[in-house]
Formats: structure tokens, sequence, C-alpha cells
């Protein structure tokens, strides 16, 4: 009975103590991650630079599974002014089953107040992608597989200025460099009248004029506000390219808070026409990260492209009732590519869902899933779709 008892409170001894460590470990992190939190919020609200990183899985139709991962460097330019919008330095990176590679930045910056931005758009890819001619016609009646896989690599440099001229009416100017470099090249490419003409060397150089009006209370996330773009761009072999054509291009939308903020509508209306002799790496696609997200990228292609989308933006309340860190997203869209405006006849559907948890105030880590016509994809990224 004696020998019974004391094994009993040797076990219960036991059980406390690891019970306890296992309490003191996770109350370590727990309060780890409540002291980085305090840290990163006052970095923040004193103006002060904040660097985030993320990694995670993934998966596109271009490119397969994938691993990506990111940093995101935020910094005002003027700290002592509360209203000015951070600056934001991104940059994305993955590699693929399908042995792609990429690096992608979108650089943000305001100065003066919001009278001046500076943008700069950087990428790189090395890529095993796919061609599937030019039109709506030849893009949709070929299927992904041996008979459409290229390599390509793939370099864009853009930066991009605006002038505010009164408020929220800006004024830009950038410079745009291309390198489209196809290394092997398949059986539909050998036939293609386009490949032909242009060959596997195309250098895009040009400079693109812009009239915008913005209204977003925050760029890279808005929760509410209008933004209006038309911009023309021509491409010129005066400034290191060897292609010369035009392209018009405009771009509305509109965002409306609902009750409260975190919890917003958002609606877009983008088109973009080519003009002139228009090589196949320059033509409008429809399908991407940014756009109609689930689509192959490059799979839909022509000189004109349009597409629509409603999306809803949810950030769930936290225990004390304010706006937490994650949300959720849903939207519905949809696109067409045609040689012309007149031409747009054929509308492909697109729908999904997305995951969003805020890394920074008002920066958000996207993840989303969406579908498409016989496609679907999964995409990674540190700023809202638009």
């Amino acid at each position: 009975m004696i020998k019974r008892t004391f094994c009993t409170l040797l076990i219960l001894i036991g059980t406390s103590i690891c019970y306890g460590q296992k309490t003191s470990f996770f109350n370590r992190i727990k309060n780890n991650l409540v002291e980085r939190q305090i840290r990163k919020d006052s970095l923040i609200s004193n103006g002060r630079p904040f660097l985030s990183a993320f990694a995670g899985p993934g998966y596109t139709p271009e490119a397969g599974l994938l691993l990506g991962g990111g940093l995101l460097y935020t910094f005002s330019t003027d700290p002592n002014n509360k209203e000015l919008q951070r600056s934001s330095i991104p940059l994305l990176g993955s590699i693929s089953t399908r042995g792609n590679i990429g690096l992608n930045s979108a650089i943000n910056t305001f100065w003066n107040e919001d009278k001046l931005r500076v943008k700069i758009i950087l990428g790189f890819s090395n890529v095993n992608d796919d061609y599937f001619g030019i039109g709506y016609e030849n893009n949709s009646s070929i299927e992904k597989g041996a008979d459409s896989e290229y390599n390509r690599v793939f370099f864009k440099i853009q930066p991009r200025v605006d002038f505010r001229i009164i408020p929220n009416l800006y004024a830009g100017i950038s410079y745009l460099y291309n390198s489209f470099k196809v290394k092997d090249t398949n059986d539909l490419m050998a036939v293609d009248p386009n490949f032909i003409e242009f060959g596997p060397n195309i250098r895009e150089s040009g400079l693109i004029y812009s009239i915008m009006y913005d209204s977003r209370d925050v760029v890279v996330n808005a929760y509410k506000g209008f933004y209006v773009e038309a911009s023309f761009y021509q491409a010129s072999k005066k400034l290191g390219g060897n292609q010369k054509f035009n392209v018009i291009e405009f771009d509305t939308r509109y965002y409306q808070q609902i009750n409260r903020p975190g919890n917003t509508l958002a609606f877009r209306i983008y088109g973009r026409q080519a003009m002139g002799e228009v090589p196949y790496s320059a033509m409008t696609l429809i399908g991407a990260t940014d756009k109609i997200r689930g689509y192959l990228n490059g799979q839909y292609r022509d000189k004109t492209g349009v597409i629509g989308m409603t999306e809803w933006r949810y950030m769930f309340l936290n225990k004390q009732g304010l706006k937490g860190k994650h949300g959720i997203v849903t939207w519905l869209g949809t696109g067409s590519v045609a040689h012309d405006f007149g031409e747009l006849n054929n509308w492909l559907p697109n729908a999904g869902v997305g995951y969003r948890m805020e890394l920074q105030p008002r920066m958000n880590l996207r993840i989303d899933f969406g579908v498409g016509k016989d496609s679907a994809g999964l995409y990674f990224n540190f700023s809202e779709a638009f």
C-alpha cells in the first residue's frame, strides 16, 4: 500500500514538473510574440523602419508546385508627418518543381507630403513556360503540355516618377526596359508567324506617359477611395530596344468601406490595347497574380485585353472589438482578349478566395486561390491584387 502510494506520488510530481515546463515553454513563446508586437507597433508609430519576412509553399498553373518567400521593408520618408503613407520595399522569390526561378519587387515611396511619388518595378525569371500562339481561338484550342512548353529568361526594370498637380491628381513618366530571351522553343513556335517575325531575342525599351487621379487612403491596401489612370507607352529603338510599337492602358478602381475599417468592397476595370507591329512578348495578357487569378499567365494573349473584378475584403475583429490581423477575401471576375476592342466576345469566368495576415499596418501577406476555366492557381504576395 505504501509502495503504491509512493509510486503514485512520484507520477503526480513528474507530471506536474512536465506540465509546468510545457506551460513555461509556451508562455515564453507567447511573451516573446507579445514583446515583438509591442516593439513593432512602437517603431512603426514613430515612423521608424521595420522588416518582415515569410516563406511557404504555393502553386501556379505556369510554375507548378513552388516554394516562395519574401521580405517586406517599410519606412517613412518623413517620420514627423503621421499622415504620410509609409514607403515599402518588398522582395519576393520562388523556385518551383518545374525548375522555374523568379525574383520580383515593386517599390513604392512617398516624398514631400505626397507631392512626389517614386516607384520602381524589378523582375527577373528563368522559367519553363508555355506558349499557345496569339488570339483567343488559338489560345483556347491548344492544351498545356509538351507541345506548349518552352524556356525563356526575362528581365524587367521600370522606374517611375509621379508629380502632384492638384490634390489627388498626378502626372507621371516612367522608363520601361524588358529583355525577353527564348532559349528552347516548341513545335508551335516553329510555325507561329509572330515568333518567326520577331525571333527569340526581344529588347523592349520606351517611355510611358500617364495621368492619374488617386484618392485612395492607402495605395497598397485601400479601404476607400477612387483611382483612375490612363497611360500611353511608346516602345522605341532609339532607347536601347529592338522593337517599335505603342500601347494605351486604362485602369479604374473604386473602394467602398462597409460600416468599419477592414470591411471593403473593391471594384476594378482594366484594359490594354497594343498597336503596330507588336511582338508576342508584348501582347496583352490577362492571367496573372494581379489580374484574373487562376489562369495560366500567357495562355490568353492578343493585342487587346479587358478584365473586370469585384472583390470583398474582410478583416476579423480581435477580442477588444478592434480590427485584427487576420482576414479573408472572395472575388468574382471575367476577362477577354481579342485583336481590338470591337472583337471582345469570349469572356472567361474567374472566382476565388483568399487569406490575409497583416504583417505591418495596412501591409498584408496575401494568399489567394483562384479558379478559372479548366485552370486554378495559388498565389503569394505582399500587396493586394489591386
